[in-house]
């Protein structure tokens, strides 16, 4: 039995811890990361507190045996149903489940209520239908109910029990329903097999209920666990045992598949009158802040109530407030005052309500009503301790909370938003390394590569800087980021945003598992933390000890562990500081304007002296291109000159150089023609000489006598040789000749 116990106290410590990934996923029809699941949870498209609470609950009931007075029942505790040892064993488990799917299949049925969407079975021929606790949610809703067949009926939520996670609905359409007969559940022993029947993530059309089979594998008196495998959208829907019987209604899961957990049935006979009346209740005992623990309280608290007004903001709750002067003048939580503001006082009286001053470090706002001869607070200062019960005041006779202070007195740290950019050094400026995806810098256009220089005007000179300045301001707030961007200056505007971690993950998931967080939870000088659940529209009201003075008061809801107080010795500066009238909205606004104009009187006059040093800029570079380019134009001008002289230089040479090779070439010519002349006249010369000289070798040789005989000789000799005179003749012509 023990070994039971402890293994359950190890379930409800995995539920606990789950219980978001639970909800949020297995409720709203979504992907379920494993491994854990919830399986027999609806799917929700919002998280209702509620339930939540259920899920709380029921994880701490299983960790809890003996508060709860239960007894675990594994094999060693009774007789085990053993599974079948052969192929004829199951067969005929076959045949008997066939058989129960054909008998309670008409009475099972798909449930829908608002948006939500679970699973149920009749139980009565007049409509009443059995359900999870964590279905009905609420009496008194609408639903429509989904059969096999996919007719429909309408329908109400009646009763609800959180903490065992059972509820009724009825089916108010008229006529006569199939039902499904109810068995006994402390029969069940642990091996038993069993047949869950529910519409997983919802019903489908065209898919009739879903039918898994498994064994029971623990049982107590207020859970029973299968490995029927569940999961979100079967929640509600019936276990039967083999013979066609209601054991238990589909619950929740946690873990491996084999943790399928459902509520034994003897729990909705215990309380079948009050679910049938439609009651709803969330505990089997009174939780410390239910009026009965709280009622010792209520003789010290009665004179801070009368303290207390609840602030409505355009007719909503929106916080409450503490009178600190008799003659109307209330302190409250600035963050959470916008529109029409009225203050509802314990004698029911409505008083519009003006706001004289607000103190934003201290998120206080002072509120001024016209009524006299209000209640005069009890105040009180002092070293509070961990451990000390305070007692949070609200409108009616008991203390709104109950709790103790968590921790010693403490800063609270503003939470600084975030670009979603990742910087480096380079070159003494803050470059941006890298732009997280859907980040506010890649929404607002920021580059890798982009140098930072100023923040709102603010010069940074590294990332370090960047980064300071840009934590200063809260998520949600625009900061200006002056750029370089590719040799150009840019001003662009980022809204910051929120640092997103697992860390913060995980606390935003467990404190969405309260009451909410207040929009401002952070940067407060000093606080005294305390464990008191109270909504945050319930901030802004004073806090007391066990003497009945007043303390302090609750400025936010911080998380499902955790209330802010600020304590009164901090409160007595801006209150009457408030009260004076120098932080009064429209001086603010006044002071505020007055601010933007300076700043905008500054950067015109900025803008105006830039464009001054831009102007005398330009036009000094425009004289010195002027310049420039005379001066390149008369360096120009003479080397174009120098040029032209060289060119005309060069034709003149060029052209006495033609001349001259021009009066050689015919000087050349001319003597070449003499030369030929010459040549020729020579050879005309030499060729009559050639031609005298033959002649006269001819001449000579006809002259010469014939050998004959010297007759001959004599006839020869008798015509005697030319006398000399004559022969100088001819050698003198022959000479001339040539």
């Amino acid at each position: 039995m023990r070994e039971g116990v402890a293994r359950l106290q190890f379930m409800g410590a995995r539920y606990i811890l789950n219980v978001y990934w639970q909800e949020r996923y297995c409720r709203c029809n979504l992907p379920v990361p494993p491994p854990m699941k919830r399986g027999a949870a609806m799917k929700f498209s919002k998280l209702p507190t509620q339930l939540l609470v259920v899920t709380v609950v029921l994880a701490l009931g299983l960790c809890s045996g003996q508060t709860l007075g239960r007894q675990t029942v594994l094999a060693q505790d009774k007789a085990v149903i053993e599974a079948p040892k052969d192929l004829a064993g199951y067969k005929a488990m076959e045949t008997r489940v066939k058989a129960v799917v054909a008998k309670v299949l008409p009475a099972v049925v798909g449930i829908r209520v608002g948006g939500a969407a679970g699973s149920g079975v009749i139980v009565s021929e007049d409509g009443i239908v059995m359900t999870a606790g964590h279905v009905v949610r609420k009496p008194g809703q609408k639903v429509t109910f989904i059969f096999h067949d996919g007719k429909t009926a309408k329908g109400k939520t009646l009763g609800m029990s959180m903490p065992t996670d059972v509820g009724l609905m009825k089916i108010t359409d008229p006529g006569k329903w199939p039902f499904a007969p109810q068995g006994d559940s402390d029969t069940v022993k642990p091996g038993a097999w069993c047949v869950a029947f529910g519409h997983p993530l919802g019903y489908r059309p065209g898919r009739p209920p879903v039918v898994r089979v498994g064994r029971v594998l623990e049982i107590t008196e207020r859970v029973i666990r299968t490995d029927c495998p569940l999961v979100g959208g079967d929640s509600g829907g019936p276990l039967f045992d083999l013979d066609g019987k209601i054991i238990g209604i589909n619950s929740r899961i946690a873990g491996p598949a084999d943790v399928n957990l459902h509520a034994p049935i003897n729990l909705f006979h215990k309380c079948w009158d009050r679910l049938l009346k439609g009651d709803a209740w969330k505990t089997d005992l009174p939780s410390r802040d239910d009026a009965d623990v709280k009622k010792p309280f209520r003789q010290i608290v009665k004179a801070a109530n009368k303290c207390v007004v609840r602030i409505k903001c355009d007719g909503k709750d929106a916080a409450l407030g503490t009178i600190v002067g008799p003659d109307g003048w209330v302190l409250t939580k600035a963050s959470e005052l916008k529109g029409k503001v009225v203050c509802r006082l314990s004698d029911g009286r409505d008083l519009e309500a003006r706001i004289v001053g607000t103190h934003p470090r201290f998120d206080l706002a002072m509120l001024k009503i016209d009524a006299l001869d209000l209640p005069i607070i009890p105040w009180k200062t002092g070293k509070m301790e961990v451990g000390q019960w305070l007692i949070s005041a609200g409108m009616g006779d008991d203390p709104l909370a109950v709790g103790v202070i968590s921790v010693p007195r403490r800063a609270i740290p503003p939470v600084g938003g975030l670009m979603g950019i990742q910087l480096g050094d380079k070159d003494g400026a803050a470059l941006i390394v890298k732009v997280l995806p859907k980040s506010p810098a890649k929404k607002a256009g920021l580059k890798p590569n982009d140098v930072i220089t100023h923040v709102n005007e603010k010069a940074a000179a590294n990332s370090a800087e960047v980064g300071n300045l840009v934590r200063r301001h809260r998520p949600g707030i625009t900061v200006e980021l002056t750029v370089k961007r590719d040799g150009k200056i840019l001003k662009i505007p980022v809204k910051l945003g929120k640092l997103f971690t697992p860390a913060l993950k995980k606390q935003q998931i467990m404190n969405r598992m309260g009451v909410g967080v207040s929009k401002r939870s952070d940067n407060f000088p000093a606080v005294l933390q305390h464990d008191t659940v109270i909504k945050p529209v319930d901030c802004g009201g004073p806090v007391i000890d066990l003497s009945g003075r007043v303390i302090g008061v609750n400025i936010a809801h911080a998380g499902r562990t955790e209330t802010y107080c600020l304590p009164t010795d901090v409160l007595i500066a801006p209150m009457y500081e408030m009260m004076s009238g120098r932080l009064s909205p429209a001086l603010l606004k006044a002071a505020k304007k007055a601010a933007v104009e300076k700043k905008a009187a500054e950067e015109k006059a900025a803008a105006e002296k830039k464009a001054a040093e831009e102007k005398a800029a330009a036009e000094k570079k425009a004289a010195e291109e002027k310049a420039a380019a005379e001066k390149k134009a008369a360096e120009e001008k003479t080397a174009a000159e120098k040029k032209a002289a060289e060119e005309k230089n060069a034709a003149e040479e060029k052209a006495a150089a033609e001349e001259k090779a021009a009066a050689e070439k015919k000087a050349a010519a001319e003597k070449k023609a003499a030369q030929e002349k010459a040549a020729e006249e020579k050879k005309a010369a030499e060729e009559k000489a050639a031609a005298e000289k033959k002649a006269a070798e001819e001449k000579k040789a006809e002259d010469k006598p014939a050998p004959k005989q010297k007759p001959e000789e004599k006839e020869s000799n008798g015509n005697s040789s030319p006398s000399p005179s004559r022969q100088e003749g001819i050698l003198v012509q022959s000479i001339s000749a040539k």
